[in-house]
Parts: C-alpha cells; sequence; structure tokens
C-alpha cells in the first residue's frame, strides 16, 4: 500500500494508546524495521473520541487523526474486531469485545475473560477464530494512510495464569503454529510471534509511507 509518509524519514513512532500490551504488540510486530515504538502514558494527552465505527479501520481512522493533531506527532493507531468461526453472525463480539451483549459499559478485565472462557467452554472447549486489525497512521497535518490485517488464533476455555495487563484474552488464545498460549510466551517468543501475526504485514505498510 502507498500513502503519505517517506520511511526513510520515520525513525519514531507514536501507537495512540495507553494500552502496554498494544504497545508491546506494534513494538514486537515492527522490531526489524527499527523504529523506536512508544506509547502515551499520560491518557490525559489524548482527547475522547467516539468510536462510533461501524469498521475497526473507521475506528482507527478518528482515533488516529484526532490523537496526531493532539500530540503533535505522527500516530498510528488500531483497533481490533473478533471472530469466532463457529458462533452465527448475531452473536459475534466483532468491535464490541469488552461490551458484553450490548451493554454500553466497558468491562475490566477479568470480566472480559471470565466472559470469553464462558463463550469458548459452550463452543466445545476450543475454537478457531480471527482477529481483523484495522491500521491507521496520520500526521498532525491530518494525512493518514490506513490498512487491515487478518490474524487467525486458536482460542481454549482453560486461561494460563499468566494475564496480561489490557490484553486478558492472551491467555486464552495459542499461536496456531506453535499450540503456545499467547501470555505464557517469553517476550523474544513474543515478539516472534506479532512477527508472524502482523509484522509482516504491518512492516510493508509502514514501510510503503511516503510524502504526498
Amino acid at each position: 500500500m502507498r500513502g503519505w509518509y517517506n520511511f526513510g524519514m520515520l525513525k519514531e513512532l507514536t501507537v495512540g494508546t495507553t494500552n502496554p500490551g498494544k504497545v508491546a504488540q506494534i513494538k514486537g510486530a515492527l522490531g526489524p524495521l527499527g523504529i523506536s515504538v512508544r506509547g502515551v502514558e499520560d491518557k490525559n494527552l489524548l482527547p475522547n473520541v467516539v468510536e462510533d465505527g461501524k469498521t475497526a479501520n473507521e475506528n482507527a481512522h478518528k482515533k488516529a487523526i484526532a490523537y496526531a493533531a493532539a500530540l503533535n506527532e505522527v500516530v498510528l493507531s488500531m483497533d481490533n474486531a473478533l471472530y469466532f468461526d463457529e458462533l452465527p453472525e448475531n452473536q459475534q463480539p466483532g468491535l464490541h469485545v469488552r461490551r458484553i451483549n450490548g451493554s454500553d459499559n466497558r468491562v475490566s478485565d477479568s470480566e472480559l475473560l471470565a466472559h470469553f472462557v464462558s463463550v469458548i467452554k459452550s463452543l466445545g472447549g476450543s475454537t478457531k477464530g480471527h482477529w481483523e486489525f484495522g491500521v491507521c497512521v496520520a500526521t498532525p497535518k491530518g494525512k493518514c494512510a490506513e490498512t487491515i490485517i487478518i490474524s487467525p488464533r486458536v482460542f481454549i476455555d482453560q486461561p494460563s495464569s499468566n494475564v496480561v495487563e489490557g490484553y486478558p484474552l492472551e491467555s486464552i488464545q495459542t499461536d496456531p503454529a506453535t499450540g503456545k498460549i499467547i501470555s505464557d510466551m517469553t517476550q523474544l517468543e513474543q515478539d516472534e510471534f506479532w512477527q508472524r501475526a502482523i509484522g509482516q504485514q504491518l512492516q510493508v505498510f509502514v514501510s510503503s509511507l511516503e510524502l504526498d
């Protein structure tokens, strides 16, 4: 994909989130490019964005534009949607992973994990699914480029005791290639996993960004 930013000039990239799990995920995925990736420590620096898009890309676009303008930095925002192969369309989590059963309130990590353990138990204890990642990179002047990445998983109903803050579902997701639970991986294994799962596509996307 071709965009607006010259990769040769891109040495640092801010991820528009305070979620350490998401920052680690993107840092691991982009590791081979040698870009300095950081998150936002103070959530008050990020303006409130109503995530009312119909797709992960629409939400990522809204956040990237708003955060880049507020921070006066190049910002990558990523939104995701979750789908299970064996669930009917009207029961898919989709964009509303943390809004269980149509609730307007975002649940805690522990509540989220308990809910999806229950869902997977109802599907026989193990099921295939995938994440749809909507990715957008924006400049402070409002220029942006975006892409979609589909990443398959196997989900299990026996969670690991290792729970990643902000990303609790990694304790019930296994890498289809190795069978390892993501939260049980070492940092090196997680980096390698994210490079396989989303890294190749994300690296191609970031590398292709160039100025108008």
